[in-house]
């Protein structure tokens, strides 16, 4: 899935694939599947719980969903420095959707 966000007035391309998974663990060292649990349980019911969201994962995901649409992005740190707002509340929604559909899709083969 392929999609373009704003981020403080940027357009930033996202994508998933099957790759995505793998990705994530080489950069992290972590099971994507199992953070996204974690992320998920900070948007049940489609609202926010600001005390459940962990920024750092968020940033995390945020980030390879990014690198897989234009594999050449910035370093994650030089990546966030060029955002001079990040209203994760409105990015928030819109990755969860693409990572959603990402599992869905993982799940059914």
């Amino acid at each position: 899935m392929e999609r373009i966000i704003k981020i403080a007035d940027k357009a930033v391309a996202l994508k998933t694939t099957g790759a995505t998974l793998l990705r994530y663990k080489m950069q992290f060292g972590k099971d994507l599947l199992t953070e996204i649990f974690k992320l998920e349980d900070a948007c049940k019911d489609g609202k926010v719980k600001v005390d459940k969201l962990d920024f750092e994962l968020f940033i995390n995901i945020l980030w390879i969903m990014a690198k897989t649409a234009v594999p050449e992005i910035k370093p994650l740190i030089e990546w966030l420095d060029d955002f001079d707002e990040f209203p994760i509340l409105e990015i928030l929604p819109k990755v969860v959707e693409m990572i959603s559909a990402l599992i869905q899709t993982a799940t059914k083969k």
